[in-house]
């Protein structure tokens, strides 16, 4: 298994010349997720305990369909890793290629992303501007959040790998993706947990020059994450 820093090389080396490809479809992927929460907030605007509930239903269901452009993604990248002829139409692969099983293999991801937000967004719009704060709610809703978040983060350890093995083997059903990649990650979690980490320090300069650098370093992160697959299956 190759370590993190010549993960990180082979794959900006495949990046060589892709950038373009890369950044718009992080670009494209990060407006259709903004429009999409802005339009939700609009068509069901969370003014009450009875809205906010059906916002939160449907934004559930956005997220849903966000696995579509996450699988789509997920096979422009498996093609520069690949060396496989690469355009932005790839993104579309996600709808044409099994999309009713790219929304059930983001299902978790779309609970646990719920979990770990939706409480703080009720408390914020219930409870943040009353003028004697509920430390008692508050700590309820931290408490779910913070649970929300580290269920998150185990989800996208064990089952980091359910999109790629889809593109790899689309005959196989949902579960046994989601098993396929549990058993890949034995051994392997703590990596790849490093290899996403390594990248944090790199945002968070990169918004000092409003975040252009990003754009780059994302596209260099996907790929990483790419070659981190493509490595641990033996796949060319």
């Amino acid at each position: 298994m190759m370590t993190s820093s010549e993960l990180k090389h082979f794959s900006q080396r495949k990046l060589s010349g892709k950038y373009g490809v890369t950044i718009a479809v992080t670009l494209t992927v990060f407006v259709s997720n903004l429009l999409l929460s802005m339009i939700v907030q609009w068509l069901v605007p969370p003014d009450s305990v009875a809205l906010f509930f059906a916002y939160t239903v449907v934004v559930f269901l956005v997220d849903l369909l966000f696995g579509l452009l996450v699988s789509g993604r997920t096979y422009l990248y498996m093609n520069i890793l690949y060396d496989r002829e690469v355009s932005f139409a790839d993104l579309k692969q996600g709808f044409l290629e099994h999309p009713e099983k790219a929304m059930f293999l983001q299902l978790p991801f779309a609970l646990a992303g719920s979990l770990a937000t939706t409480p703080v967004e009720f408390y914020q719009i219930f409870y943040y501007n009353r003028q004697q704060a509920d430390r008692n709610m508050l700590f309820l809703c931290m408490l779910i959040g913070t649970a929300g978040i580290i269920v998150s983060v185990i989800l996208e350890l064990v089952f980091s790998q359910v999109f790629y093995l889809l593109h790899d083997f689309p005959e196989k059903a949902v579960p046994d993706l989601f098993r396929a990649s549990a058993k890949l990650m034995r051994g392997h979690k703590g990596q790849y947990f490093l290899l996403l980490l390594s990248y944090v320090p790199w945002l968070m300069l990169s918004a000092m020059l409003f975040f252009i650098p990003a754009l780059f370093i994302i596209s260099q992160m996907y790929a990483a994450q790419t070659a981190f697959y493509q490595n641990l299956t033996g796949r060319k």
